[in-house]
């Protein structure tokens, strides 16, 4: 049998399409929104949008460790057979997932006009961003209690119930969108209000498929809230989490600097950038697919002591990772106008997408092995190089590459954006890869790798 034969491709897969399919939904959210108010409204509804969501965006980004965390450590303490230390993992999460869910909507009357202020001139686009961002905050604390559920299926090898979550609060968000920005005409405050609406469902529905799914056991180890596993535990939950929290406000920096410099750019480009960074997380999160694969099946293996199969499990799952994006990249070239076309109908919006749309067709598979080794070092627990690798990337790439672009290529400067941003995801592949072969040589992937 060859090494390739021997690798669990169908494991692989059968973690991978369901996590596909739901992922690929996530950012239709956001591309409902867009193309509702593309059709319906104008492009300060589409900027105000993309303006409001930045906020929301940050709060869901910069706490994405309540899932990627959960799956890490609840991952690793079922694969060496601990459902209790699971099952206490699971209950930190979510008690921290209320306490800044709740910070969240106290601190919000201020600081969600204090950062538009900073994101957008005063004006209409401005003011409707600040409404669409307060309904959404309703929201948050649902959301980030259905991260850690999800976080728990994943780590527990089931991305299936994920995806029921996720299409359910798609439906939803798709029928009270067209109810409420298409039929009664609501703009951007119509599609805050179904968004909100859909997450709060969508927890419903996440509690209710973990009760039933959990066994006995585990119910009984959820009720003792006082035990000591549940005491002890914070220190290390607090370091993963940091590691995370400074990886993803890297990210998430860059990512609102893009919106941010388009938004200095005029109206039309602004939600020209807001409709091809739609695509591009379109692309991103279905090559998150296999990452997801990767996270569930490096944990187990990690909890078990079990570096070879660690080895092959990336391995499955980095041959069709690189396979998805250059597929997106393809779909990108040949239909890159009925995507436009799709999300607006305004012309003005339209040229500029048509313009830099060239950089987003490149995108998926640039950023393949990004995805791919994110979910290695977070099933397997290496959050702080993660971290490293990001502020690297950020630091050493995209603002060297941006700067360059400015001053001595002379492009458009939203070219010179774009051009960067792809650069980084790039950097973001090599410098994780090499780290992953630093570990490898060493034989350290099992170092401070306990459950």
């Amino acid at each position: 049998m060859t090494a390739l034969a021997q690798l669990p491709h169908r494991r692989a897969f059968s973690l991978a399409w369901p996590a596909i399919v739901g992922n690929v939904t996530v950012p239709l959210v956001g591309l409902v929104d867009t193309a509702m108010l593309g059709h319906y409204s104008d492009a300060t509804n589409i900027g105000a949008v993309a303006l409001g969501a930045t906020v929301l965006s940050a709060i869901m980004w910069l706490t994405g460790f309540l899932r990627t965390g959960t799956t890490s450590l609840v991952g690793r303490a079922l694969g060496a057979g601990r459902d209790d230390a699971a099952v206490s993992h699971a209950q930190r999460a979510a008690m921290l997932a209320v306490a800044i869910g709740g910070g969240a909507l106290i601190l919000q009357w201020v600081a969600i006009p204090a950062i538009m202020s900073i994101l957008a001139p005063a004006g209409e686009v401005r003011e409707l961003a600040i409404q669409y961002a307060w309904i959404r905050m309703a929201s948050v604390p649902a959301a980030l209690l259905t991260m850690v559920v999800s976080g728990w299926f994943v780590g527990a090898g089931d991305t299936r119930r994920p995806l029921a979550i996720v299409a359910t609060v798609n439906v939803v968000n798709l029928g009270l969108d067209v109810a409420f920005v298409g039929g009664l005409g609501w703009g951007a405050a119509g599609a805050a209000s179904a968004t909100a609406i859909a997450e709060w469902l969508g927890l419903a529905l996440a509690l209710a498929l973990w009760w039933r799914a959990a066994s006995s056991p585990v119910r009984a180890a959820v009720r003792r809230w006082r035990g000591r596993g549940l005491r002890s535990g914070w220190r290390r939950l607090a370091a993963m989490n940091t590691d995370l929290f400074v990886r993803t406000a890297i990210l998430y920096a860059v990512l609102t600097f893009v919106t941010a410099y388009g938004a200095r750019l005029g109206p039309e480009i602004l939600a020209a950038n807001a409709i091809l960074m739609q695509l591009m997380l379109l692309a991103s999160y279905g090559q998150d697919g296999y990452a997801h694969a990767a996270e569930a099946m490096v944990s187990r293996e990690i909890g078990r002591r079990d570096v070879p199969a660690f080895h092959r499990a990336v391995a499955a799952s980095a041959l069709p990772a690189v396979a998805i994006g250059a597929v997106f990249s393809l779909l990108y070239l040949v239909a890159s106008g009925p995507f436009i076309a799709v999300l607006t109908s305004l012309p003005e919006v339209t040229e500029a997408a048509d313009e830099y749309i060239g950089w987003v067709v490149w995108l998926p598979l640039a950023s393949s092995l990004a995805y791919l080794f994110d979910g290695v070092f977070l099933g397997s627990g290496r959050t702080r190089a993660m971290a490293v690798t990001m502020a690297e990337s950020a630091l050493l790439v995209f603002v060297p590459a941006l700067l360059i672009g400015l001053e001595w290529i002379g492009d458009a400067p939203n070219h010179d954006l774009w051009r960067a941003f792809l650069l980084f995801n790039v950097a973001r592949g090599v410098f994780l890869g090499l780290a992953y072969v630093r570990l490898t040589r060493r034989g350290a992937w099992l170092e401070g790798a306990h459950a």
